[in-house]
C-alpha cells in the first residue's frame, strides 16, 4: 500500500487556484501559497501601482529587483505530481494488464521499470540500453509493480528536483551566508567565501527545528478547527436567536397594549359613571329651577296686577305679604343658584407629565447581550513575554517604589522604550549611549551592551533572545548573553531612509514592526507577511513614528506620535478602531510613544507631552490616567513594561521608575 504521505497529496496542492491547471513555473509566495509564474506576472500588470497581493490570503507580497521571476520556485510540486500519478487507479485486474507504456521508444511497449532520476517508464529493451550508458549507471531503477504498490515511495521522496537556476546544476549544498541552496559551481564562484554546508545537513538541521514547530502549529490548527466548528454552532443558532427574541418583544409589547386596552377601558367607564350621575344633577336641577321661575313669574305677575289695578285699599291689604314674598323670592334663588354653581364642573384628561415613548420603552425592555459560552477560544501561542497584570483599571492609585538612575550622571541617557525578559530582567534601550542597559528585578544594575547603532525599541522572546530596532531597515537578533546571532532585513519599505522602530511579536512567533509611515507583519525567519499603512491610506494613514504592541488574540495595536492616536488592526490588518485626539483631557493625547497591553487586552501608553501615563479598553474606551505629573512626578515618559511581578515600570529620559 501507498504511504500515507502519498495517499493525502490531493489536486489542492497541484492546481494553480489562479488559472485552475497544472503548474506552470510554480513560485512560492512568502505566505507559503504558491501560483503559476505566468499568472502572477499577469495579476501584476493589472495593478496600478505595481503592488502584489496573494489571490488567497491577500497578503502584502515584496517582490525582489527582478520582480516575480525572483521569486522562490516550488520544485516540490513536479514530484508531488509525479506521485500521485504514478500510484494505482484501480484495483481491477484488467487495470493492472493494460500497464504503462514506455515513454521512451516508440514501439507501444509496456513499461516494467521506471528510473526515479530521469524521469521515465522503461520497457525491458529501453532499461537496457539506459543502463549501458555510463552517466545513467548511478540512477535508481525501480520495478513499475513496486512504484505502484508504494514501495519505491521512499526512493521517490529522495528524488532531487531543486536545481540551480543560474547554472542548472542540483542543489547540493546551502549557503549559511546568504541563506540559500546552491550548486557546486555557486560554491567555487560566488560563495567561495561563504560559509556553506552539504543540503543534506542543512536540511536535517533546519527539518528538526521545523519538526519542534510544526507540532504546536498542528495543535494551533486543531484549536482553529474546534473554534471555527464553535462559531458555526453560534452562526447555526443565530436566527433562531433573533427570531425567539423577537418573539419576546412582541410578546412584550401586546401585553403592554392589553394593560393600556384595561387602564382605557377604566378611564372610560369612569367618565360614563361621572357622567350618569351628573346627568341625574342636572335634570333636578332643571326641575327645580323650572319651578322657581314658576313661582317667580306668579308673584311678578300677581305684584303687576296689584300695582296696575288695585285701589289704595287694597294695595295696602296685600302689601306686608306681597313685599315679604318678593323678598323671600329673590333671597331664596340667590341661594340655590351658588350651590348649584359650585358643584358644576368641566371633565378633562390631564396628560402623564412622563415622556410616554421612553417609559414605554422601559416597560418593552432592553436588547441584552450575554457571553456565550463557548467551548474554546480563539487559539494563540505565546512566543513573546507576557503579563498578567490588570493595569490600574481599578482606579486604585499607584505608588512610586523605586527610582533607578537618578543620581548617576551619564548612566542613561535617552531611555526610549523598556522589556522584561523571561527571567525577569529588565532591559532598557539607551539610545543616547548607543546601548542596551540591563537591570535586574529589583533595579539592580547586571550589565550593558554596547551596540553599534543607537537602539529605539526593544522586544522579548520567552527563549531569551532579545529583538532590536533603530539600525535602518535591520532588526537585530541578540542572543541571551547579548552577542547578536542573526541580522533580519525588512524588505519593501517605502521609506529609505527611516529606521526600523516599533516592534513586537504576537503569540504564532510574528514579528511586527515600524518603518516610517509603514507596519511590517514578518514570518519568524524574516519574510514579509504583510504591510499596513502609508501616507494618505484611509484608516491605515499613519505618522512617520510609530510604536507597536500585540495582545492575546494577536490584534495589533499602533500608537502614532505625530497623530495623536491609537489604532488596532485585527491580525490580517483590517481597521477595528482608532481613539484619542490632540489635548490634554481625558482620552486626549500630546505625542503618545511606547503602548503595551494587559492580561484583559486593555491599553496602556505613555503620553509624552502630557507627563502621564493613559489607559484605555479593550474597544478603544478611556478608563483612566493611571500616572500623572502632579500625583506622580512623572516628566515625558516614554518605556512602558510590567515585570513578573505585578510592578508597572516606566522608562522617562535618564530613569526609570517602579510603580505598585
Amino acid at each position: 500500500m501507498a504511504s500515507n504521505a502519498i495517499s493525502d497529496i490531493t489536486d489542492e496542492f497541484l492546481v494553480c487556484q489562479v488559472c485552475l491547471e497544472d503548474f506552470r513555473q510554480p513560485k512560492v509566495l512568502p505566505c507559503l501559497h504558491t501560483f503559476c509564474q505566468p499568472c502572477l506576472e499577469r495579476l501584476l500588470a493589472t495593478e496600478p501601482v505595481g503592488k502584489l497581493d496573494c489571490p488567497t490570503c491577500r497578503q502584502d507580497v515584496p517582490l525582489p529587483e527582478n520582480g516575480v521571476q525572483g521569486l522562490k520556485s516550488n520544485f516540490l510540486v513536479g514530484k508531488l505530481r509525479d506521485i500521485l500519478q504514478q500510484q494505482p487507479k484501480g484495483e481491477t485486474s484488467q487495470a493492472r494488464e493494460d500497464g504503462v507504456p514506455c515513454t521512451v521508444c516508440e514501439a507501444g511497449n509496456s513499461a516494467q521499470f521506471y528510473c526515479v532520476e530521469c524521469p521515465d517508464y522503461l520497457c525491458q529493451t529501453c532499461n537496457d540500453m539506459h543502463g549501458r550508458f555510463k552517466a545513467n549507471r548511478s540512477h535508481k531503477v525501480v520495478t513499475v509493480q513496486d512504484l505502484q504498490s508504494g514501495k519505491a515511495a521512499t526512493e521517490l521522496r529522495a528524488r532531487e528536483t531543486s536545481k540551480c537556476e543560474d547554472h542548472q546544476e542540483l542543489n547540493k549544498f546551502y549557503c549559511d551566508t546568504c541563506h540559500r541552496v546552491i550548486c557546486l559551481h555557486c560554491v567555487v564562484t560566488a560563495h567561495k567565501d561563504h560559509q556553506y554546508v552539504e543540503i543534506e545537513k542543512a536540511a536535517e538541521r533546519e527539518g528538526a527545528k521545523i519538526k519542534a514547530k510544526l507540532a504546536t502549529v498542528k495543535n494551533t490548527a486543531d484549536l482553529h478547527q474546534n473554534w471555527i466548528q464553535d462559531l458555526q454552532s453560534v452562526k447555526d443558532e443565530w436566527s433562531s436567536q433573533v427570531q425567539l427574541t423577537e418573539d419576546e418583544i412582541r410578546k412584550q409589547v401586546n401585553s403592554i397594549i392589553e394593560v393600556a386596552k384595561k387602564v382605557g377601558n377604566d378611564r372610560i367607564a369612569q367618565l360614563r359613571a361621572m357622567n350618569a350621575a351628573r346627568e341625574k344633577q342636572m335634570e333636578a336641577a332643571m326641575e327645580a329651577a323650572e319651578m322657581d321661575l314658576a313661582s317667580a313669574k306668579s308673584c311678578v305677575q300677581f305684584a303687576d296686577n296689584v300695582l296696575e289695578y288695585g285701589s289704595p285699599a287694597e294695595i295696602m291689604s296685600v302689601a306686608g305679604e306681597l313685599t315679604e314674598r318678593l323678598d323671600q323670592t329673590a333671597d331664596e334663588k340667590k341661594a340655590d343658584k351658588a350651590e348649584m354653581t359650585k358643584d358644576l364642573v368641566n371633565l378633562t384628561v390631564e396628560p402623564s407629565t412622563y415622556n410616554v415613548e421612553q417609559e414605554v420603552s422601559k416597560l418593552v425592555g432592553e436588547i441584552k447581550k450575554t457571553a456565550i459560552q463557548m467551548l474554546s477560544s480563539p487559539p494563540t501561542l505565546t512566543t513573546q513575554v507576557r503579563h498578567n497584570m490588570v493595569i490600574g483599571k481599578d482606579g486604585g492609585g499607584l505608588k512610586r517604589i523605586k527610582i533607578v538612575g537618578v543620581n548617576r550622571i551619564g548612566q542613561f541617557q535617552w531611555l526610549t522604550s523598556l522589556a522584561v525578559t523571561a527571567e525577569g530582567d529588565i532591559v532598557a534601550t539607551d539610545y543616547g549611549n548607543s546601548r542596551l542597559q540591563f537591570l535586574g528585578k529589583d533595579g539592580s544594575f547586571k550589565k550593558k551592551v554596547n551596540l553599534r547603532f543607537q537602539p529605539l525599541c526593544v522586544a522579548a522572546l520567552t527563549n531569551g533572545d532579545l529583538l532590536v530596532t533603530g539600525d535602518g531597515h535591520r532588526i537585530h537578533v541578540l542572543g541571551k548573553q547579548g552577542r547578536e546571532s542573526r541580522v533580519i532585513q525588512v524588505t519593501g519599505a517605502a521609506e529609505t531612509g527611516a529606521n526600523t522602530t516599533g516592534i513586537a511579536v504576537d503569540g504564532l512567533g510574528h514579528i511586527i514592526v515600524t518603518i516610517g509611515h509603514q507596519v511590517f507583519k514578518l514570518s519568524p525567519s524574516g519574510d514579509v507577511m504583510m504591510r499596513i499603512g502609508g501616507k494618505d491610506e484611509g484608516q491605515q494613514d499613519f505618522g512617520s513614528s510609530l510604536r507597536v504592541a500585540v495582545n492575546s488574540r494577536n490584534q495589533i495595536i499602533v500608537s502614532d506620535c505625530n497623530n495623536n492616536k491609537i489604532k488596532k488592526f485585527d491580525p490580517s490588518g483590517r481597521h477595528l478602531f482608532t481613539c484619542g485626539s490632540r489635548g490634554s483631557g481625558p482620552g486626549q493625547l500630546k505625542n503618545p510613544h511606547c503602548v503595551i497591553t494587559d492580561s484583559e487586552d486593555d491599553i496602556s501608553v505613555s503620553d509624552y507631552y502630557n507627563n502621564r501615563v493613559s489607559l484605555f479598553s479593550r474597544d478603544g474606551t478611556f478608563i483612566r490616567h493611571v500616572l500623572t505629573e502632579t500625583e506622580h512626578s512623572l516628566d515625558g515618559p516614554m518605556g512602558l513594561a510590567v515585570t513578573h511581578d505585578g510592578h508597572l515600570i516606566v522608562s522617562e529620559s535618564k530613569t526609570i521608575t517602579f510603580f505598585l
